[in-house]
């Protein structure tokens, strides 16, 4: 019995014999993910929610260094007009 036509196939049953030889599927995660459509999505969908979250950090870690660097000589003008926003 193949499953899905891929010519993988299933674990003998009961009634047949041990002596013939068996492919047996794959198992796991890995397995489960590759066979099925929805889990392939759901997986690209994941993988690209974490880039885009980890561009985020990155563009805010940069503009965390780049503003102050570029424009330090404002800020600290900033700060001396408006001391209480600190």
């Amino acid at each position: 019995m193949t499953t899905l036509g891929h010519g993988l196939r299933t674990a003998p049953t009961l009634g047949a014999s041990s002596s013939t030889t068996v492919r047996r599927r794959a198992r796991g995660l890995l397995a489960a993910v590759t066979g099925n459509p929805y889990l392939q999505l759901l997986v690209a969908i994941v993988l690209i929610a974490v880039g885009a979250v980890l561009l985020t950090l990155g563009i805010a870690a940069v503009l965390d260094v780049v503003v102050p660097w570029v424009f330090g000589d404002e800020l600290n003008a900033l700060k001396v007009l408006l001391p209480q926003l600190g």
